[in-house]
């Protein structure tokens, strides 16, 4: 379970950016946030922002993919 504190952090950047996001750009977000937690970072976006774990990981896929296109 993610410590509360982080995931009141993290809903409330969430909280202010969602509705300027498109839903790829979500997946982004979450997935660049989790990624700059390190571990557990997954755990505690999905549960602060009420994406799925898989919706995260999604995104994280979509970063390392993007990376290794630009190399």
């Amino acid at each position: 379970m993610p410590d509360e504190t982080v995931v009141k952090r993290i809903r409330a950047k969430y909280n202010a950016v969602v509705n300027d996001l498109d839903e790829r750009e979500r997946r982004i977000w979450a997935a660049t946030e989790a990624i700059a937690m390190g571990r557990g970072g997954i755990t505690a976006v999905a549960a602060a922002t009420g994406l799925s774990d898989r919706t995260v990981r999604n995104g994280i896929a979509e970063i390392r993919e993007s990376k290794q296109l630009s190399s």
